[in-house]
């Protein structure tokens, strides 16, 4: 890490957020880099790390008063102030490379995390990955544009919850089966009904069958006594 901005990707990652980050002027640093890590190749953070940081590679014109050789009064306010000033570049820095659609997703996640979806949404939504947190923002933009639809609940079910099967019954068309290869247990039971409340109509009649497949009529796959599951 180099840059303010990759600090900040890269706490967003770990899941620090950004009121846990802490920034300092570096005592020691090079002239080539502006963030001073310890060690050159460090790519992860320390939970109450202090990130030091040369402020005259990019931000000379900010700092040059604030850090003259003979001010040696206020240094703890001196401090604060720098902490807020580097977190108001770092967020500035993150924004300035940011794609709209990462805006938004910033936005939707400040949105569950204060509960907006309510606290059963933010509770499952911390039950993903980073990536998997990602890739559900990504199909709520998608259903903002569209609405809900079965192609999108389908696609979010196949990437983020493995050896499924939705089939959506023809001669019923509010019912919806869901297959998952994998025995029931909570984490898995919280991911699936937060999919189904997040990306399907509020009117479908949903049955989630967890291990055993249920029987079809001339499926033979599926009529294997002892492994089905009646529905």
């Amino acid at each position: 890490m180099n840059y303010l901005w990759e600090v900040m990707i890269q706490a967003g990652k770990q899941g620090i957020s950004e009121e846990q980050l802490r920034f300092g002027i570096a005592g020691l640093y090079s002239a080539y880099m502006e963030i001073a890590n310890t060690c050159i190749n460090q790519n992860s953070l320390d939970q109450g790390q202090v990130i030091e940081v040369n402020p005259y590679y990019r931000f000379y014109e900010i700092f040059k008063d604030l850090y003259q050789p003979d001010l040696n009064q206020w240094n703890a306010l001196r401090d604060s102030i720098t902490n807020l000033i580097l977190h108001e570049l770092a967020e500035n820095d993150v924004l300035s490379g940011m794609t709209k659609e990462e805006f938004c997703k910033k936005l939707l996640l400040k949105d569950f995390r204060q509960d907006v979806f309510g606290c059963d949404a933010r509770e499952a939504m911390e039950l993903f990955t980073i990536d998997e947190q990602q890739t559900v923002m990504s199909g709520m933009l998608r259903q903002y544009q569209t609405g809900c639809c079965m192609d999108l609940f389908q696609s979010m079910m196949e990437t983020l919850i493995p050896d499924n099967i939705v089939y959506h019954n023809n001669h019923k068309p509010r019912e919806i089966l869901i297959y998952v290869g994998r025995k029931k247990e909570e984490t898995l039971e919280k991911k699936i009904m937060f999919l189904v409340h997040m990306f399907l109509n509020l009117i479908s009649n949903v049955n989630v069958y967890y291990e055993y497949h249920f029987g079809i009529i001339g499926i033979e796959g599926t009529m294997v006594i002892d492994e089905i599951a009646l529905c």
